[in-house]
């Protein structure tokens, strides 16, 4: 359809605003011009190896949630994710169309992958869409701090055809996550996920090296990058939610065989 809309009445923008029409038609500017795509070209380090990225911011605006408002930009890269969606919790320098942080010595940090199944639909054997809003609920309590979602990490960057067969495979034969990847994954492999990506952006803000990272996750393995681009993991924050008998399987083979921490507590503790 093409149907043609009028443009809402100006003054009655200004009005429901409280912004004067010279304001009202500076803002405006403002928004249209964060729909301007805006090229890097940023370098990062990842298992050894130096890398130039195209980083293309595409877009911002606001994100209103259950536990505050955020900022959520649209990122593209030129890695085999693509895209990235990323939620801050700051003020914005509507310059530059950054955010900026309070505290220029630490950020709360989270890489948060793509599930469809859990954050999208509601499947109730893993913990993905409470784990995003926990996340969610750490970064407004702290005041600041940023998401970095990657839709396409999917299965642990596998997709979303492998992982779908996953669920099949454990809800027909009652194995757990990790039993079931293997059985599908050549040479065992079950997780090709990278995080160049997420210094990039970290680079596009123009957050220095000399910011210290508080980590929210529960895979301390996700700070070597950090650490090859000369970004310090100090402190790791635990994402974890309460195992149920949907979940615990799964949360244990994270646990046990992923080097995941605190998913489930051991024998005698409380």
């Amino acid at each position: 359809m093409n149907a043609r809309i009028k443009p809402p009445n100006m003054a009655d923008i200004c009005r429901k605003a409280k912004m004067s029409r010279e304001e009202v038609d500076g803002f405006l500017g403002l928004v249209k011009r964060s729909m301007e795509p805006l090229v890097k070209r940023i370098s990062v380090n990842e298992n050894n190896t130096n890398r130039y990225y195209a980083v293309e911011r595409r877009g911002l605006g606001i994100l209103t949630t259950t536990y505050g408002k955020f900022w959520q930009y649209n990122f593209s890269i030129d890695d085999q994710w693509a895209k990235y969606s990323v939620i801050v919790k700051a003020e914005l320098d509507k310059e530059r169309l950054v955010p900026i942080f309070a505290r220029t010595d630490r950020l709360v940090l989270r890489t948060d992958s793509g599930c469809e199944t859990g954050q999208l639909l509601g499947d109730l054997t893993c913990e993905c869409r409470e784990q995003l809003h926990l996340a969610l609920k750490t970064i407004q309590e702290a005041g600041e701090g940023m998401i970095i979602s990657i839709p396409r990490q999917d299965g642990r960057g596998m997709g979303l055809t492998f992982k779908l067969a996953t669920l099949w495979l454990q809800d027909a034969l009652g194995v757990n996550t990790v039993e079931s990847a293997t059985l599908l994954a050549p040479g065992g492999v079950i997780d090709i996920r990278t995080y160049s990506g997420v210094v990039c952006i970290l680079k596009f803000f123009g957050i220095s090296e000399t910011c210290k990272i508080n980590l929210a996750t529960n895979n301390p393995e996700k700070a070597s990058v950090f650490a090859e681009n000369g970004y310090t993991v100090v402190e790791f924050t635990p994402v974890v939610i309460e195992p149920n008998h949907h979940t615990e399987a799964h949360l244990k083979a994270k646990q046990d065989h992923l080097g995941h921490k605190g998913l489930i507590k051991k024998g005698g503790e409380k």
